[in-house]
C-alpha cells in the first residue's frame, strides 16, 4: 500500500498557535486559500481511496483536495487527540514533553493518554493494511496522528518522545507499507 498523509490546512488556531485538539474548527480563509494551491499536486497522484478524520478542518481539506473524484471514507480512529482543558491555549503554556513521552505515558488529567492515542491510530493503519494492501491510499488528518503513524512505521526518535516532530500543515508525507 502507498499512503499519502496530509495534514490539513490552516485554522485560525494554528494561526494564533493555540492547542486545537478535538474542538471542532474550520479551516480559515488562508488554510483554505493553501489547501487550494496543493490540490494541483493531488491531482497528480493516483489515489484510490480517501480517508478523513471526522473534524471539520480535516473533512473541508479532504473536499477541496479530491471533489468529487472520490468518496471521502470518515474514520474516528484518525481524529485529532483530545487535549482537554489545554485546548485553545497556547502552545508554549502546555508541557510537550509529559504529554509526548511514550516511555513516561503521562497520565495528565482530561488529556487522551499517548498509548491509548497511539493504540487508535495502530488500528486504523492495520486495518487499512488488510483493507487497501495493493491500493494508494490519501489520509487527512492532523499533526499528532501523523506524528504516531510515523512512529508505528519505525521512525522512533530515540528520547521517545513525539513532540520533537515538526508536522507542518498541507505537506504530502508519503509511506510505502507492507
Amino acid at each position: 500500500m502507498l499512503l499519502y498523509l496530509v495534514r490539513h490546512g490552516k485554522t485560525l488556531w494554528n494561526e494564533e498557535g493555540r492547542v486545537q485538539g478535538i474542538t471542532d474548527i474550520p479551516l480559515s480563509q488562508k488554510g483554505t486559500e493553501e489547501v487550494k494551491s496543493l490540490k494541483k499536486e493531488i491531482d497528480g497522484l493516483k489515489i484510490d481511496v480517501v480517508i478523513s478524520s471526522p473534524l471539520l478542518r480535516t473533512r473541508e481539506t479532504a473536499k477541496i483536495l479530491i471533489g468529487n473524484r472520490l468518496p471521502i471514507n470518515i474514520d474516528d480512529r484518525i481524529q485529532e487527540r483530545n487535549w482537554g482543558l489545554n485546548e485553545g491555549m497556547p502552545i508554549q503554556e502546555v508541557d510537550r514533553w509529559d504529554c509526548w513521552d511514550v516511555v513516561l505515558n503521562t497520565d495528565v488529567p482530561n488529556i487522551e493518554r499517548v498509548q491509548d492515542f497511539m493504540k487508535r491510530v495502530s488500528e486504523f493503519i492495520e486495518d487499512i493494511k488488510i483493507r487497501y494492501p495493493d491500493k494508494n491510499v490519501l489520509v487527512v488528518t492532523h499533526s499528532a496522528v501523523i506524528r504516531v503513524i510515523h512512529y508505528l512505521l519505525g521512525q522512533i526518535p530515540e528520547d521517545g518522545n513525539l513532540s520533537r516532530m515538526e508536522i507542518p500543515n498541507l505537506r504530502i508525507i508519503e509511506y510505502e507499507v507492507k
